[in-house]
């Protein structure tokens, strides 16, 4: 089953049979379909006369650094999980995001999953190991690369308080 839009409540609807199974009463959420599936029913002709859902970016650079692909749902929509009258958990997976912001509170539990740690250089995307375990190249370099390291784990970190 599909996700539904109530343009009235502006509630995004996500259905337990959207979710993927994955065992007792674990499902994930990828994030990135549910992105794709909103910007799909903007594109519809019911969507087409709403505001839109949610921003997106396939990175975001905060106080210098990159952070990887980001789903903030905006203008007031709220993320409905299926309420089922169990409770189930819902880890989410495939970006950063804010649906714990403007989620509507039932049965369903919510694994966030951002990763405060997960920036993105040059050569393609880090987790924050490696960039704590990053060695320069000399004794100064070090020093630097650490003081760089704990800067941007704090504010990944404050991002995803």
């Amino acid at each position: 089953m599909a996700i539904s839009v109530d343009i009235g409540t502006k509630i995004i609807y996500v259905p337990q049979s959207y979710l993927t199974f994955v065992s007792g009463v674990s499902y994930t959420l990828d994030t990135n379909q549910l992105r794709l599936d909103l910007r799909d029913w903007e594109d519809s002709e019911e969507g087409m006369i709403a505001d839109i859902t949610h921003n997106h970016a396939t990175s975001i650079t905060l106080s210098g650094v990159t952070y990887a692909r980001f789903l903030e749902i905006i203008n007031g929509y709220q993320v409905e999980f299926e309420d089922t009258g169990a409770h189930y958990t819902v880890i989410c997976q495939g970006t950063n995001h804010n649906i714990a912001d403007v989620m509507v509170l039932n049965a369903a539990n919510l694994i966030v999953g951002n990763s405060a740690g997960l920036v993105e250089i040059a050569a393609g995307t880090v987790a924050a190991a490696d960039v704590w375990n990053y060695v320069g190249a000399s004794a100064v370099n070090k020093e630097d690369d650490l003081i760089k390291a704990r800067k941007a784990a704090e504010v990944a970190r404050n991002l995803s308080a």
